[in-house]
């Protein structure tokens, strides 16, 4: 249950951006330009802008462009084929064809502009009228143009809070594995069977909604007139929370060898856990407290990491090097996402920071 408020609380204002957009797309198209049954236009507002912030501009272009390539398709075939139930089904196969072999650059990524494609050339079978094509085009050219206008002109996602939401995201699943990790040696266990496989897919389904979060930071600056101001700071933002695809695949490398050892009878070393307990706290703190981080701050987690990393160095020549090694990788790549940006760098995203 406070799962399911904190995804409504964290919903509610691209939600209600949504739903206003559709009611304005609606209110253009049905009371300004007159049409009878103008459904095209909300239904674009609203999927394009949908419930999440990432991404709007993108997902905009490819709604409007998919509508309009389903709902030419689809006229032009149920005017040649009809609206039977075979019709359909060829209908809906060769639009998706069509969708398939134009989706080069944005309309390639991802299924929506397939999906819509299709859908609309549908609704185009499904509800025909002569002489509606032109009219449901506009439509949908009205809802997407409301989505852009609302959703990236307007009241575009704020790139720094994308940013470090997905970091933390990311961060504090990192230092979960470690103190899990840490506890296993600890006890003396194996994890549990499948754990390792169910802790890389949590992991990595992180990793990708930071790199959608990178993605529309960086198309937002460059977009969204409100942005273009932080493109400098986003941009050396985006370059340090990089780092944590290196850091994420050391820290599941360091569980995987860890967990080797254990099954081949070569217990890692007791003294790692305090390493491990070490980097997984710095993680966790960092989690909490939004970057850009005070100078004394960050040189403390560094003076902590570097600790962890020269413990690990000592253990390279005992009976767990394997480990030792990989658990140094961590710690340098944990230095880097810290320290991984330059002063001025560091000084536009404060300021940044202030203007949120």
């Amino acid at each position: 249950m406070v799962r399911a408020v904190d995804r409504l609380r964290s919903g509610a204002r691209p939600v209600g951006v949504a739903a206003v957009a559709a009611a304005l797309a609606w209110l253009v198209a049905h009371r300004v330009l007159g049409h009878a049954q103008p459904f095209f236009a909300p239904i674009a507002a609203a999927i394009a802008l949908s419930t999440s912030q990432i991404q709007r501009s993108r997902r905009s272009v490819q709604m409007v462009a998919g509508v309009l390539l389903g709902i030419g398709i689809g006229e032009l075939l149920v005017s040649t084929f009809g609206t039977s139930t075979a019709a359909l089904g060829v209908i809906v196969f060769l639009t998706m064809s069509a969708a398939l072999l134009s989706g080069e650059g944005v309309f390639g990524e991802g299924m929506m502009f397939a999906n819509q494609a299709a859908a609309s050339a549908i609704l185009v079978a499904t509800l025909h009228r002569a002489g509606t094509g032109s009219e449901r085009a506009i439509d949908a050219l009205v809802g997407g143009g409301v989505a852009l206008v609302l959703g990236v002109v307007l009241f575009p996602a704020h790139p720094m809070k994308l940013l470090r939401t997905a970091e933390a995201a990311v961060l504090r699943a990192l230092s979960d594995v470690l103190e899990e990790l840490s506890g296993f040696i600890h006890r003396g266990e194996e994890p549990p069977p499948g754990y390792a496989l169910h802790t890389g897919q949590h992991v990595h389904q992180l990793l990708a909604a930071l790199a959608r979060a990178r993605s529309t930071a960086h198309a937002n600056v460059r977009v969204a007139p409100r942005r273009w101001r932080l493109r400098r700071p986003v941009d050396a933002e985006i370059a340090r929370v990089a780092q944590l695809d290196l850091l994420a695949n050391a820290v599941l490398s360091l569980l995987r060898a860890a967990t080797s050892a254990e099954h081949r009878g070569e217990r890692p070393q007791p003294a790692l856990e305090s390493e491990l307990e070490t980097l997984g706290t710095v993680m966790a703190r960092l989690a909490t407290i939004p970057p850009p981080w005070p100078r004394d701050f960050a040189a403390a987690f560094v003076a902590q990491v570097r600790l962890a990393d020269e413990e690990a160095a000592v253990h390279r020549g005992g009976e767990d090097p394997v480990v030792a090694a990989i658990l140094r990788a961590v710690a340098t790549d944990l230095e880097k996402v810290i320290t991984g940006e330059s002063e001025s760098g560091r000084r536009l995203r404060r300021v940044a920071a202030h203007r949120i």
